[in-house]
């Protein structure tokens, strides 16, 4: 036996070790790319978000600014109608509402023209490019298509502590054995009994599997 063909005492865990060295590295460096990414869309998510909400808010506060413009409107041009009703049931004078009236149709209309572009500006709030649902499912999705790349990195993490767990006998143990056979001492530890039997028991003391053909005799 040559002493060269073994291992020292302590490689096999000083092999163990640097590879397990190599998995903490993969593992640091997943969990490191998940954050990054994570962080990533979640920015680009949180921002659009809020631009939704920001966006949102202005045409609503502007649409009731220009509403309750409206409505004061509305109050003047009603009062202006009762007036202009009582000077006329006091003195008839039909020419005189008419022209109120033409003045307050004409007032309505531009009143009516300015609430269309309120209904058109509040478009931003019911029909936005992206609402708060298309946000979160852009965001789902972003995290779908990068988890692609984690499971790759995890699968390969994985395989390499399977690799760090193969509980297969040592190739010296082997060896030795093998050597053991091949200088026949299941012979020398058979004794007088040199039967089949006899070097069959022998093997089995030394652990060495008999072979077929021993079986069969």
């Amino acid at each position: 036996m040559h002493t060269a063909c073994w291992l020292d005492m302590g490689n096999e865990q000083r092999a163990a070790k640097n590879s397990l060295k190599d998995a903490e590295l993969l593992a640091t460096a997943i969990s490191s790319t998940v954050k990054s990414d994570f962080k990533r869309e979640f920015k680009i998510f949180e921002t659009n978000l809020a631009a939704r909400v920001q966006n949102a808010e202005n045409a609503i506060m502007d649409a009731a600014r220009t509403r309750e413009a409206i409505i004061a409107g509305v109050i003047t041009m009603r009062r202006q109608l009762d007036k202009a009703q009582r000077k006329f049931a006091r003195n008839n004078n039909s020419a005189e509402l008419k022209e109120v009236l033409l003045e307050i149709t004409e007032g309505i209309s531009r009143l009516k023209m300015a609430n269309e572009k309120v209904a058109e500006a509040l478009s931003v709030v019911s029909k936005p490019p992206f609402s708060a649902v298309d946000l979160v499912e852009k965001f789902t999705l972003a995290m779908q298509v990068n988890s692609a790349g984690w499971e790759s990195d995890a699968r390969n993490l994985d395989d390499n502590l399977f690799e760090l767990s193969n509980g297969s006998s040592p190739s010296e143990m082997d060896d030795l054995q093998n050597y053991i056979v091949t200088q026949g001492y299941d012979v020398l530890i058979a004794g007088d009994d040199r039967t089949s039997k006899g070097i069959r028991a022998a093997k089995e003391k030394l652990g060495i599997q008999s072979s077929s053909s021993d079986e069969s005799e």
